[in-house]
């Protein structure tokens, strides 16, 4: 998306000289206004809304520093980065949060998926009492693989590690009512840690990306232009 600073507004306004400096301060502005929203202002309000479907959880680096933003005369462009260096990039993962809709497919849902045919849906607080989440509440991704590994395992009837940890896939039934769901298996302890339903989840939007955008340029410019042009008078 992209963000245009319309001059004709002001240029009744002005002298002469200082007309001749509004395309500088207005590049220059949008550029601060790029660097403010991407490092400060977007961040912020990333961990202010974003939460997990528990009431929990914290945006992590690799959405937070997702945003790229680029000024070219006087027109500032944002983007999120379509970068991914493992399984899905930033710009696929935020989609939903920003526009709402079905939730995208992360690396271990769609390995869920693949094995059960079933789209899984985590259980925070019982993740979260096993240790398997991060600072941000997000599944470690050594646990991720332990459940992709253990469903394998369960499905093609391997062999279980030697730690008694055992991760299956059970259905709904008598014995198991809140079924189906994925379920962590130690010694007399059972633990569900994932629902499994037959459609995509699907999300609100947890930040309007686009109107953000909008409003803090509508609230942020003006004073920015005002200190750029002070700026570039006085350097004449």
């Amino acid at each position: 998306m992209g963000v245009k600073f319309n001059g004709k507004v002001l240029i009744d306004k002005l002298t002469i000289i200082e007309k001749t400096q509004i395309p500088f301060a207005a590049n220059q502005s949008l550029k601060r206004l790029g660097h403010l929203i991407k490092t400060q202002l977007l961040p912020a309000e990333m961990e202010r809304q974003f939460t997990a479907p528990g009431g929990v959880g914290r945006p992590v680096p690799f959405t937070l520093r997702a945003l790229r933003h680029d000024t070219k005369d006087m027109r500032l462009t944002f983007t999120i980065s379509k970068k991914a260096s493992q399984g899905i990039s930033p710009a696929e993962y935020l989609y939903s949060a920003f526009y709402g809709g079905e939730v995208t497919m992360t690396p271990l849902t769609s390995a869920i998926y693949g094995i059960t045919q079933k789209y899984g849906v985590p259980f925070y607080g019982n993740l979260s009492r096993l240790g398997a989440l991060t600072q941000r509440l997000d599944i470690k991704r050594s646990y991720a693989s332990a459940i992709v590994s253990g469903l394998s395992n369960d499905a093609t009837r391997k062999t279980q590690p030697k730690s008694g940890e055992r991760f299956v896939h059970i259905k709904a039934g008598n014995k198991y009512p809140k079924g189906p769901a994925i379920y962590r298996m130690k010694g007399n302890s059972l633990t569900r840690i994932m629902n499994l339903v037959d459609n995509k989840p699907k999300v609100d939007v947890a930040l309007e990306y686009e109107k953000f955008i909008n409003k803090t340029a509508e609230k942020r410019l003006p004073s920015l232009l005002s200190l750029e042009l002070q700026r570039a008078m006085a350097s004449r």
